[in-house]
């Protein structure tokens, strides 16, 4: 079974099925995004965002603790409208540093680019963001590091390859899957 055999909705069901939650804990849980929220953000950063993205946005009951892994760190979720003030912030930040410096080899220092968005958030202030740019790594999820800058290797091709992997990795860790996802 491949990523894309799974709609993000089955591959959040999975997820949700696993987070293990202290007796009486409830989910904090990310507010959704309808389709024409969706869209007026589309127009703001001029990209249109992949299928599996808007599905993300779309999911109602996701968990805005920290349960996704990504370079050492944990991340939690955050809304559209999260999302978007975090895209703010750092494009002024970007934007407030100048004009980028040269390396030896001529390339531009690395900045946060209109065609990142975060969609999650560790403690110490870094962030996942899918990169929205044409090209191979248009829906990639990457870490952000807000000191480091730059992008390293993706972490996941997709949300829905984020999700999958989530999924399985806590499904070893819980004992496997209910239902007609054993063993994937």
């Amino acid at each position: 079974m491949t990523n894309n055999d799974l709609d993000v909705r089955t591959l959040w069901e999975r997820v949700k099925t696993r987070l293990n939650l202290p007796a009486g804990q409830s989910l904090v849980r990310r507010a959704s995004a309808n389709a024409s929220r969706r869209g007026v953000v589309e127009a703001l950063l001029e990209v249109s965002m992949p299928a599996d993205l808007h599905d993300w946005w779309s999911l109602a009951d996701v968990s805005a603790d920290f349960w996704i892994p990504g370079g050492g760190d944990e991340f939690a979720p955050v809304d559209l409208d999260e999302a978007v003030e975090t895209w703010k912030i750092w494009l002024q930040v970007a934007d407030e540093e100048g004009q980028p410096a040269v390396d030896e080899n001529g390339e531009a220092e690395p900045r946060f680019q209109p065609q990142y968005l975060p969609f999650a958030q560790s403690p110490g202030g870094d962030g996942l963001i899918i990169d929205l740019r044409p090209g191979t790594s248009y829906g990639a999820v990457f870490v952000w590091d807000h000191e480091q800058w730059g992008l390293r290797e993706p972490l996941w091709a997709s949300i829905s390859a984020m999700l999958q992997d989530v999924a399985v990795t806590l499904e070893r860790e819980t004992g496997g899957s209910p239902g007609p996802h054993q063993g994937v």
